[in-house]
């Protein structure tokens, strides 16, 4: 059997979920993120290669997010802000040997 890394939640969220969410676009929405994370747990337990896991995020994010290559631009330049306020807070001690 595959699979196993992530104890198999992907059934557990398509037996849960799937279907029962009382709206259709939420029911495929779920189907479709089920379909993610039986590949992350295929690849996590090496049943499957990181390529295959990550075009299915892709699909997954084209579908249900619509981002636009800005979007995830303004997204990076953020996460990547953060980061170094981050590392900023984290060496102020430095100061003091300049």
């Amino acid at each position: 059997m595959s699979g196993g890394s992530y104890c198999y939640m992907f059934n557990r969220i398509e037996e849960e979920y799937v279907g029962r969410m009382f709206d259709s676009q939420l029911n495929n929405m779920m189907k479709d993120l089920v379909e993610v994370l039986h590949d992350l747990e295929w690849w996590q337990s090496c049943d499957c290669d990181e390529k295959r896991y990550r075009e299915k995020v892709t699909k997954f994010k084209k579908k249900w997010f619509k981002q636009t290559k800005i979007d995830v631009q303004k997204q990076i330049e953020s996460e990547f802000e953060r980061t170094k306020n981050e590392l900023l807070k984290e060496f102020d001690y430095l100061k003091d040997d300049e």
